[in-house]
């Protein structure tokens, strides 16, 4: 979700209101905690592992089913399924949906011309071991991208002009423990591609921390000049970011699998989607689907026929070509999520989104 960072006067600073903020937009990060858990509890997942009855794929599937899918299908509900053009606009066109045939091609391909080697989930090829760090980057761009979101929403009911600077400190926060990820053994034990030699990792590492830590530093001096200044005041953004910096850092610190740090993070952004849905709808007098009940029912339904065969359908799987191309398949109805969300949020493309989502908290 992406919207315009111009700045509008409200009477608070707060997207909602303070408690449901507080509950949805930066609370739920309580639900990431809780699952962050629950993966440390479990046994260790890996390509080894990966079994229909290892307590964190169950895990997994009911994360998928209860949570990620419901929410991609709340992406449907408020766009497809409604009945007026503001909804629709920025819709992409039909050819999108090829989006889903990705995956499974390039495991056709894969299988037909690369040498197999252990992976993050059974045995790829180079072809389809650059498609699953693809995967992985751009889910976490949309994933970072969306908190973005939440904080321009903020900027809108802010008159603090220091928007560049939480926006740097949020991708740059983010980014970080992801890269310093990439420069791990975790990620060189899943067997997926990496772009620099196994040996240069430590260095490499050393230089990252360098290189922010003195980010922070920089970022503290500016902060404390423009408080001396009075040209800085705590708002609710703040404490955003920092939560969601905050989580992103410890999740990479504690988790070592791609699977599961996925879900601990995606969780979070999972609860507060549903939230700004809702208040969208309600900002257009109506709820998804016109009945939480079958808004529900339908998203759960979704969330099995996705996540059923991307996560079980994986784990039962004869072969690592069926395996790869339900991966892939799985991947593409997330593929084509980001593509419509990147798009149906813009407030400043579309002003009447901004005043939905404004009615909405009335």
């Amino acid at each position: 979700m992406s919207t315009s960072a111009a700045a509008v006067k409200t009477n608070t600073p707060w997207i909602i209101s303070r408690a449901q903020d507080l509950v949805w937009i930066q609370g739920s990060v309580l639900a990431g905690c809780g699952l962050l858990l629950v993966f440390l509890a479990t046994p260790q997942l890996d390509a080894t592992n990966y079994t229909r009855v290892q307590p964190a794929v169950l895990v997994l599937l009911l994360w998928g089913v209860l949570f990620d899918g419901t929410h991609v299908f709340a992406t449907y509900a408020r766009t497809y399924c409604a009945n007026d053009a503001p909804s629709r606009a920025g819709l992409p066109a039909h050819w999108s949906w090829c989006l889903l045939a990705v995956g499974p091609t390039l495991a056709l391909i894969d299988d037909a011309f690369c040498e197999p080697a252990p992976s993050l989930v059974g045995h790829a090829g180079l072809i389809f071991g650059h498609f699953l760090v693809a995967a992985y980057l751009w889910a976490y761009y949309h994933l970072i991208r969306q908190h973005y979101g939440f904080l321009a929403l903020y900027r809108r009911k802010s008159e603090d002009a220091s928007g560049k600077a939480d926006a740097t400190f949020l991708w740059v926060g983010c980014v970080y423990p992801f890269a310093r990820f990439s420069l791990s053994d975790a990620y060189l034990s899943s067997g997926l591609p990496h772009f620099l030699p196994a040996g240069w990792f430590d260095v490499a590492r050393i230089v990252l921390d360098v290189g922010f830590a003195l980010f922070l530093l920089g970022m503290a001096g500016f902060t404390l000049r423009r408080w001396r200044s009075g040209r800085f005041t705590l708002a609710p953004k703040h404490l955003f970011v920092l939560i969601v910096v905050g989580f992103h850092i410890l999740v990479f610190s504690l988790l070592n699998n791609l699977l599961t740090i996925t879900a601990t993070l995606t969780i979070f952004h999972n609860l507060q989607y549903h939230r700004i849905v809702w208040l969208y709808e309600r900002g257009n007098n109506r709820v998804p689907l016109g009945n939480a009940y079958r808004y529900l029912a339908i998203g759960l339904l979704f969330g099995v026929l996705w996540y059923g065969p991307r996560t079980l359908g994986v784990a039962v799987a004869e072969t690592d070509l069926i395996r790869n191309m339900l991966l892939g398949l799985g991947w593409g109805f997330a593929f084509h999520h980001y593509f419509v969300d990147a798009r149906i949020w813009r407030v400043r493309r579309t002003p009447g989104i901004g005043d939905a989502l404004d009615a909405g908290a009335k």
